[in-house]
């Protein structure tokens, strides 16, 4: 019985429900120690005891401990499993994001990856996901984190640039899509061969075979033929246009294009998309209306039951885990760095890809060139997250400002310093490093 401690970073998350109960539910690991690792100790509790109790529900002999101690949860870990979050108490600090960038004229779908507010993600949670890293170096050198907090690229990038860790960043998003489109061509998703290239939540579908056939002029037929539900409208626009199929979710992609900036209003958003701040707000209203939407404290105390996979999540972390500390390979598609995989993108670039995950870690597949249709948006994004990754690790302001000034959401340079200072300001102390006062400029 090999046994195996896997720290959970961010530990307080909804998100490790499933990935204990997937581990807990996965026979060929018999004996894990998780380790929830959080800086909010109420909310961390409460995992641990739903971690309990789906660990007496398996009959398994794992074991779930809390600690506020970064050294400690990671000390001989093999694997780091991270879910922090940088929204703040109540997704406040998210919300200051959205309607800062809003009274710029600016509307924000999601706000995690790209804009105003992805920037301002980046520049709070890439020094942490880097000082993780680096403690891992110390403690766990040979652990790999799996990495599930956004904006994705920009996070894994910065951990291969600045660390010796090994990253792997999951994202249910591309899985949603692809569950999809198979439903678009009458086909099981597992029974699908698909071949996806670009970053994450803004990917294109560069290939779709079942039983060795071919089947994009079907689904091109198909798709044309059919109303896209309202998480697919931008996509199928987008699509027709450009003749790949984008894969990220309409409120997503969107963000990655010159069309967020036809929104100027956060009331009646085309394509049907919500304005993230009435997103927040609408989640907020409901864990006020419901004290516990998501049942957690009820689940911690014994009066719900705690969640038991029949099916895979889109992340699979059970399988994942077993892949890569056990064997045998799998295929799953990933956020790592390319390596070859795409061969007009840099090596260097974290791309979301086919790979194959085993012992070895996870090595990517070859996807193809990218069409010039899709590696215009894709390379340009690629070095606007590097401006960001150096901007946030060197506390740059010049390099902040330029990420923003590279952005499809923003219209001109003078804009960029402008929406730039508004969102420093709004953050106070959180982004203090990136005031002008602190900067010659």
């Amino acid at each position: 019985m090999k046994k195996m401690k896997i720290a959970l970073l961010g530990g307080g998350s909804l998100y490790f429900e499933y990935v204990m109960a997937e581990i807990a539910n996965t026979p060929e690991l018999e004996a894990v120690e998780f380790m929830l690792f959080d800086v909010n100790v109420k909310r961390m509790d409460l995992m641990r005891r739903v971690g309990l109790r789906i660990m007496a529900k398996a009959n398994t002999p794992h074991v779930v401990k809390a600690t506020t101690h970064l050294a400690r949860a990671l000390d001989g870990a093999d694997f780091a499993i991270a879910s922090i979050g940088v929204h703040g108490p109540g997704s406040g600090w998210h919300l200051i994001d959205s309607n800062t960038a809003a009274k710029c004229g600016i509307i924000h779908t999601t706000g995690d990856t790209v804009g105003p507010a992805g920037l301002s993600q980046g520049l709070r949670i890439i020094p942490i996901m880097v000082d993780i890293a680096k403690n891992m170096e110390k403690y766990c050198p040979e652990a790999i984190l799996l990495n599930h907090s956004n904006p994705m690229a920009p996070i894994c990038r910065a951990i291969t640039k600045y660390s010796s860790i090994r990253p792997i960043g999951y994202c249910h998003n591309v899985y949603n899509d692809i569950s999809y489109l198979a439903d678009v061509l009458g086909i099981k998703p597992a029974d699908l061969d698909v071949t996806v290239g670009g970053i994450n939540h803004c990917g294109w579908l560069l290939g779709i075979r079942h039983g060795g056939r071919d089947r994009y002029p079907e689904l091109k037929r198909r798709l044309a033929l059919r109303k896209p539900p309202t998480s697919q409208l931008f996509s199928q626009e987008l699509f027709q246009t450009m003749g790949l199929y984008p894969i990220g979710g309409s409120r997503h992609l969107i963000e990655f294009f010159p069309h967020a900036r036809t929104i100027s209003s956060t009331r009646r958003l085309p394509y049907r998309l919500p304005w993230r701040s009435d997103t927040i707000r609408k989640n907020l209203l409901q864990l006020e209306i419901n004290k516990d939407p998501t049942g957690l404290v009820l689940k911690a105390a014994g009066k719900k039951d705690v969640w038991a996979p029949t099916t895979m999540t889109p992340e699979a972390m059970g399988r994942q885990v077993k892949a890569l500390s056990l064997g045998p390979s799998m295929i799953h598609i990933v956020n790592i760095p390319n390596r070859g995989a795409i061969p007009n993108l840099p090596d260097w670039a974290v791309v979301e890809v086919k790979a194959v995950v085993g012992q070895d870690g996870a090595q990517s597949v070859y996807a193809g060139e990218l069409p010039p249709q899709a590696a215009r948006w894709t390379l340009a994004q690629i070095y606007a997250h590097e401006l960001t990754i150096e901007a946030a690790i060197e506390k740059n302001r010049a390099k902040a400002i330029q990420a923003l000034a590279s952005d499809p959401m923003i219209r001109d340079f003078k804009e960029a310093n402008k929406v730039f200072d508004a969102i420093v300001k709004a953050q106070g102390a959180r982004l203090r490093a990136f005031r002008k006062s602190r900067h010659r400029e």
